[in-house]
């Protein structure tokens, strides 16, 4: 996947520091500030680099600051900051944080409180601390967000009853009621929650509605009330194509739950399926609906328009959704108005027969982007895939911006058959992340011990953190790794790494006194 030039300048003018060239670029094109690519943005780069100039300069112009790390190893901002010595980019980050979206530390502490469902500790620290109602933790999260992620109606009534703003809106916009529809991607409901709290989260979206919260069109929309939608468009036809604060479309919403009655109404209106929304640049309404299983719906989004091949972000498009539910009837609806499933989505799906066709029809389509076919075979474990793909000269050792073929693999049998085919295991991605730094977070040694037996290079030194895969060993808390490290003979201070990132200052900083005692008692023995 190439970055967009303009996004290219971006990122190296805020590497640089070069602030009235970043200004100059901003007057052009102001939603650059607020870009991203690889779940890196301008901002992150300026912050690492150190440029207090262009921080101030992109928050002015609504970077946003407390956008959640997505990839395992990111650090926060003002983690970043703290870490490298910038005290003056750490203070601004915190003032800017807690100015706009009131995130504060303790904020943190809250959070933490409500998702221990500890009614007592919680009354008595409200007590203690009545200003953390409308405390923020690092993503903004309010504890009224809190209290509805975790499902407890009496704390949102004990919340509301202390003065908590309904309405209060995390960093990326979204309310607590748009928590009740929507969930949230970091604290899932099947993943994280007790099994003795409520199942069913739209129960909070009433609850909600009967505390205050205001019923608009994209409420109404998700709930089906269609003689509220045509009431709003009546008053407002703006609303047709409108985006609530969380960067949804009343049309989604509907088309989600199958509303059909409300999304007729919302397309005579003149909704445009195809215009960009959260995490769909193309429209999401079409691929809900099929996720849904919503025919009626999938065949009037279709009649008005709605594009079949649509991307949705990390989750393919229609076609790929209604091949994946073995939703026949969609799928040859979805291709009769042009829908096609993309090399990548094949991959995913274990589609042997479809990438052979693909790849008659056009090889370089083996090459389809940094999170393409190949990473989707790897990662879905389809050796068959694999093999074919390869067999089709695909590119092992291409730049790619987060994680890549071998980062994806299912199993380590799965990276032996990549680097029997001449995976370079030192390629790395553009922040000069080695396969063995990531490999170090993880703890894996049998797979370092892999990489190495090919050639890794035990002491690369990546751009991020700069440090060792020993380093990063250290920086998250992987005795059993750093101890491997050490004994295929890693350096303890190696070279070209300043000395905030030595494996030791990381070890140090994040608390980890096993791993700093194991540094302590190596570098003595080798005096």
């Amino acid at each position: 996947m190439t970055m967009p030039e303009s996004l290219r300048r971006m990122f190296d003018l805020c590497a640089a520091g070069e602030t009235p060239m970043v200004e100059e670029l901003l007057r052009q094109d102001a939603d650059l500030a607020k870009s991203s690519w690889g779940y890196f943005s301008p901002l992150h780069v300026a912050v690492r680099e150190g440029h207090l100039d262009t921080v101030t300069l992109l928050l002015r112009y609504g970077a946003d600051a407390a956008d959640k790390p997505v990839l395992s190893w990111q650090d926060s901002l003002p983690q970043m900051a703290q870490d490298r010595g910038y005290v003056a980019i750490a203070e601004l980050l915190r003032e800017h944080l807690q100015h706009t979206y009131q995130v504060q530390p303790i904020g943190d502490v809250t959070a933490g409180l409500i998702r221990a469902y500890d009614r007592d500790e919680l009354l008595a620290w409200f007590e203690q601390h009545p200003e953390t109602i409308h405390a923020g933790d690092e993503r903004g999260n309010t504890p009224l967000h809190w209290a509805v992620l975790t499902r407890q109606t009496e704390l949102i009534d004990l919340l509301l009853a202390r003065g908590a703003d309904i309405q209060a809106q995390r960093a990326d916009g979204s309310q607590a009621v748009h928590l009740a529809m929507e969930g949230d991607y970091f604290y899932r409901g099947n993943r994280d929650l007790p099994t003795n709290t409520i199942r069913d989260q739209r129960f909070l979206l009433g609850y909600l509605i009967g505390k205050g919260t205001p019923f608009d069109i994209f409420i109404a929309s998700a709930v089906g009330d269609a003689i509220r939608v045509k009431e709003q468009l009546a008053q407002n036809p703006q609303l047709a194509n409108a985006r609530d604060t969380s960067g949804r479309s009343a049309l989604y919403y509907a088309a989600k739950h199958g509303h059909i009655e409300v999304v007729r109404s919302l397309l005579t209106g003149g909704a445009d399926p195809n215009l960009p929304e959260r995490d769909a640049s193309g429209g999401a309404a079409l691929y809900a609906a099929v996720r849904g299983d919503h025919a009626e719906c999938v065949k009037l989004l279709l009649a008005h328009g709605a594009n079949p091949s649509a991307e949705i972000e990390a989750s393919g498009n229609a076609v790929y959704a209604a091949m994946q539910k073995g939703a026949q009837e969609l799928l040859e609806l979805l291709y009769e108005h042009g829908g096609t499933v993309t090399m990548s989505g094949a991959c995913a799906l274990g589609r042997i027969d479809l990438v052979g066709e693909m790849l008659a029809l056009n090889p370089a389509a083996a090459n389809d982007g940094d999170y393409g076919p190949l990473s989707q075979a790897v990662s879905c474990g389809y050796a068959n895939i694999v093999k074919l793909l390869l067999r089709h000269h695909v590119e092992l050792n291409g730049p790619w911006y987060a994680s890549n073929h071998m980062v994806y693999a299912c199993n380590n049998e799965m990276v032996e058959l990549l680097l029997r085919h001449d995976a370079d295991p030192n390629v790395r991605n553009w922040l000069g992340i080695s396969y063995l730094h990531l490999t170090a977070k993880k703890g894996d040694t049998e797979l370092a011990d892999l990489l190495l037996r090919y050639g890794a290079d035990l002491d690369a030194v990546d751009e991020e953190y700069n440090t060792t895969p020993l380093g990063w060993a250290a920086k998250y808390g992987q005795a059993e790794m750093a101890a491997y490290l050490l004994r295929k003979g890693a350096a303890i201070e190696p070279a070209d790494v300043p000395e905030w990132a030595s494996p030791l200052a990381w070890a140090r900083r994040r608390g980890h006194q096993a791993i700093a005692d194991l540094l302590l008692s190596h570098r003595r023995g080798a005096v």
